[in-house]
């Protein structure tokens, strides 16, 4: 989409003349256009076409808009639709200016500058904020004084430190993360400069992308982590235990289609009531074939003891150097010759017990009251901790709770950023992630051998369609006969 413009001045090679200098006349646009004579898609808006607004950011561009709008008006319109692209839309600007689109760029109204118009972006995603019918137009002169008032910044904490004059470590933990149900331990003091050291390094990663959209994965975590806390009674507590959660490496590959092929996800929960914290990690890779498909989704989390204040990065290096992780799941498709009669038989473990799974959530938010006042360890329950730490990394997953909602169903919650090869194992995950919490079961948790319920009937399906091809093998054996 965009690039970054962090320290932004006009690009060398542009051409820094004022857009009323490079204005076409008719004659002098149409023999311009000769050298394009072919490249004419634009000119077809697919699907409901709507107007969109093109306003200039300085008084030279919009003197120009005036003398190209029929009424006058300081800006141009020019018509797109939910299957257009930054380049079409670019195209079309440029046949109602008469301004090659070479010369200046597009922005949106929340900061992205488009620097190049040559991918196809579809537009609903380029525009980002819903409804937006509006660009603005940037000369190269414009860019360091755009980027000054709006350029596109990227933060990840949502919560600002509180004053505080105690020289106590733990008040200025408090004070500083907004700790909830905080217990008294020496640890705090490497707690604080560690996790200082964790909220620059993520702040540092996403200045990287002012002016620009930031990796989809950033966006796929925050709305993993909303969808859990939504459903607690946090209230006001909720950006506290958003800001425990940091992203501190993210590596998303895709297939050239906008499909993720490759994934490596390494986030630190942070706890907000002791001095610890529990690294999650995800590695992900999904890719078809002609005949067969490539897939695997791993979750490992470790216990991260804080006795340094420097972040230790260390991830899983391959199964023999697990570098202290343990399997939350493992999914997978087994490794079997591919062929036409290839069919996809999934390899899964749940590897978290129940009192791992019990001393985590004591070690993230403390022991439960046992009384009518109600602590964070009872607002987040055992079940949604697994969720929150299955959030961090990125997958969005609900585990069904209430046996007699015949509606209240395990989910995956995959929106733009999909997690392929994970549908069809939502209510396994959900059955282990209820066995372990202590949670009641669910109407249909009655477990299989195998774990997978569900098999049965597709095996008596694949075995027919085995024995049709065998049938019609047979049939082309005995006409070459």
């Amino acid at each position: 989409m965009g690039q970054s413009l962090a320290q932004p001045s006009h690009p060398p090679g542009m051409d820094t003349r004022p857009m009323s200098e490079l204005h076409l006349t008719e004659a002098e646009y149409a023999e311009y256009k000769t050298h394009y004579a072919s490249d004419t898609m634009y000119k077809t808006v697919y699907g409901r076409s709507r107007n969109l607004r093109v306003i200039g950011f300085n008084e030279d561009t919009k003197g120009v808009f005036r003398t190209c709008n029929p009424d006058g008006h300081d800006y141009v319109e020019v018509p797109w639709s939910d299957m257009d692209s930054v380049k079409w839309i670019a195209q079309r600007i440029e046949d109602k200016i008469r301004v090659a689109f070479h010369h200046w760029y597009l922005a949106t109204a929340d900061g992205v500058v488009f620097k190049t118009f040559g991918e196809l972006v579809g537009s609903t995603a380029a525009f980002q904020v819903p409804g937006q019918v509006v660009l603005t137009l940037l000369m190269p002169t414009d860019l360091a004084t755009f980027a000054a008032t709006h350029l596109k910044q990227h933060k990840w904490k949502k919560t600002t430190a509180a004053p505080c004059t105690s020289r106590g470590e733990l008040e200025k933990c408090v004070a500083e993360f907004h700790l909830i149900d905080a217990q008294p331990s020496p640890g705090w003091a490497m707690y604080r400069g560690q996790r200082k050291a964790a909220d620059k390094y993520i702040e540092e990663a996403l200045e990287h992308y002012a002016g620009d959209e930031r990796p989809q994965i950033y966006d796929k975590i925050e709305a993993a982590v909303a969808d859990v806390l939504e459903l607690t009674d946090l209230g006001d507590q909720e950006d506290a235990i958003h800001d425990c959660i940091v992203p501190l490496s993210v590596e998303l590959g895709d297939d050239g289609w906008g499909n993720v092929s490759h994934a490596e996800v390494f986030s630190r929960v942070y706890s907000p009531t002791k001095p610890t914290a529990v690294d999650v990690y995800l590695e992900y890779h999904y890719r078809t074939r002609y005949e067969s498909v490539e897939f695997y989704c791993n979750v490992y989390y470790r216990l991260e003891p804080i006795n340094d204040t420097k972040l230790n990065l260390r991830m899983p290096l391959g199964p023999n150097k697990m570098n202290g992780f343990y399997p939350v799941f493992e999914m997978g498709l087994a490794d079997i010759p591919p062929g036409r009669r290839w069919r996809a038989i999934d390899e899964r473990t749940f590897g978290i017990s129940t009192t791992q799974t019990r001393a985590l959530h004591s070690i993230l938010f403390g022991d439960t009251s046992g009384s009518d006042s109600e602590g964070l360890a009872d607002k987040i329950s055992v079940r949604e901790m697994l969720e929150l730490l299955l959030a961090s990394v990125g997958i969005s997953f609900y585990a069904a709770s209430d046996p007699n909602d015949e509606d209240d169903q395990d989910e995956f919650i995959m929106g733009d950023l999909r997690w392929e090869g994970l549908e069809g194992s939502e209510r396994w995950l959900g059955r282990k992630i209820r066995s372990v919490a202590g949670d009641a079961p669910m109407n249909n948790d009655e477990e299989s051998e195998d774990g997978n319920p569900d098999d049965d009937d597709d095996d008596e399906y694949d075995s027919d369609e085995d024995e049709e091809e065998d049938e019609a093998e047979g049939e082309e054996d005995e006409e070459e006969d």
